[in-house]
């Protein structure tokens, strides 16, 4: 039989392996900001996105968020974009938002919102439609009639 003393310790290094949620302390959730990002001073109407000053250093800025863990999800609807990002405080994100090149160029400009979930959920990415044919569902459905799908599916 063991002593006592090499039993707790066997104990002790072996529960993280066994029981690895056990060893780990939840970590505090930080919390959520909502930036709009809408299309600034200097955008040029004239020109696509891609084609836009600054929009490959956006783009850049965006996926160094989300590699450091910032950006929690990213998204369009109609004209703005949406991102949220996850900060310590309301200073941190707008520093994120400020430190992007596009706003210090004008290109494009946002507003940033608490963003607090009520009903938690997921999200995937999902294919984006060919340029043009989105369809909204009360077009594409006679009137009156109501789809078992839930929207976007």
């Amino acid at each position: 039989m063991l002593p006592a003393m090499l039993r707790i310790l066997l104990a002790v290094t072996l529960a993280p392996a066994l029981w690895p949620a056990a060893a780990q302390e939840a970590a505090p959730a930080r919390p959520l900001f909502a930036a709009e990002i809408r299309t600034g001073a200097r955008w040029d109407p004239g020109r696509p996105p891609q084609e836009q000053p600054y929009f490959r250093e956006h783009s850049q800025n965006l996926q160094r968020l989300r590699a450091a863990g910032h950006l929690v999800m990213g998204a369009r609807y109609g004209e703005v974009g949406l991102v949220v990002l996850a900060a310590a405080t309301e200073a941190e994100a707008r520093a994120m938002m400020d430190a992007d090149p596009a706003m210090q160029a004008q290109t494009f400009r946002y507003t940033l919102h608490p963003f607090n979930v009520f009903y938690g959920g997921t999200l995937e990415p999902r294919p984006r439609p060919a340029a043009g044919l989105e369809i909204r569902e009360a077009e594409a459905a006679p009137a009156g009639a109501r789809s078992a799908e839930p929207p976007g599916r």
